[in-house]
Parts: structure tokens; sequence; C-alpha cells
């Protein structure tokens, strides 16, 4: 079932809606959180123009988000966009929101200089992996990324 939801841009008057639905997004991926520190991270990234949060509304509920980083290829020398998180509030889920948000990042970077969208996911998260390919996302077979953990004290 597919309703039409209000998706705005987030700013810092959207930032106690933003900060809750990122708590519950980290708590989703099993990191402790308490909303103080979500507000605080949520806040320091818009104000610094460090991301882009979009917003899924129902009414006024605000009901699913995602958020964008920016970085740059080399290779290709563009700017890129790093698609880093996605969520929907369980009661809202299966209603489309996830694609409307989706396509709502696709239209904002193809109005603009960006010559992609890169994103990562768990590998047992099913159903995002089945809604990017349906969005026509691929599994890079070109690169393999690592990641190094820093401990910070």
């Amino acid at each position: 079932m597919n309703i039409q939801f209000n998706i705005i841009q987030g700013t810092l008057n959207e930032l106690d809606d933003i900060s809750l639905l990122f708590s519950e997004y980290r708590e989703f991926y099993g990191i402790e959180d308490c909303n103080s520190e979500s507000k605080k991270f949520i806040k320091e990234r818009l104000i610094n123009n460090d991301s882009i949060i979009f917003l899924a509304y129902d009414n006024k509920i605000a009901c699913g988000f995602v958020q964008l980083y920016f970085s740059y290829s080399s290779l290709s020398i563009s700017p890129t966009i790093i698609l880093n998180d996605l969520y929907i509030i369980k009661s809202y889920r299966r209603y489309g929101i996830a694609t409307q948000l989706m396509e709502k990042v696709r239209s904002f970077a193809n109005n603009s200089t960006y010559n992609g969208i890169s994103l990562c996911t768990s590998i047992e998260n099913h159903k995002a992996r089945a809604l990017y390919e349906k969005l026509n996302y691929k599994i890079d077979d070109q690169f393999i990324y690592y990641f190094l953990k820093l401990h910070k004290e």
C-alpha cells in the first residue's frame, strides 16, 4: 500500500522530530542511546551543514527519515552522496515511505553535480537490500570496502 507522505528537508525547526527518529534508528541497530546524545549530534550536523536530512510526515507525525553525507571521488573527480541512515518507525513500515524518501534523495542528487549515491547496510537486512535493488542500486563489484575501528580514550 502506497500513500503519499509529505517529505521535507529537515532544519533546526524539526530538531525534536529528527532526534527522536535518530535515537530509535540507533536503538534498532542495538546501540543504547539517550535522546540528548542524538539531539546534540543532529543539531551539530544541521548547524555545520554536515548533512542533509529528509523527513517523512503523516500529517504532523514524523514517521521516517534519511540522512545524507557528502564526499568526493578522486577517480571521477566529482562529489558523491553517502546515504548513511534510513529509518521508518515500525507502525509506518510497508506504506512505501522508504521508497518515497529514496526517490527524494535521487531527485536531490539528479538536480546537482553529484555523480552517484553510495550506501551500505547490514548483510542480514534483507528488506532494505530488496528495496535498494528494486530502486536499481547495485552491489559494488569493483571495490571492497574496509573499516578500521579506532579506540579513543
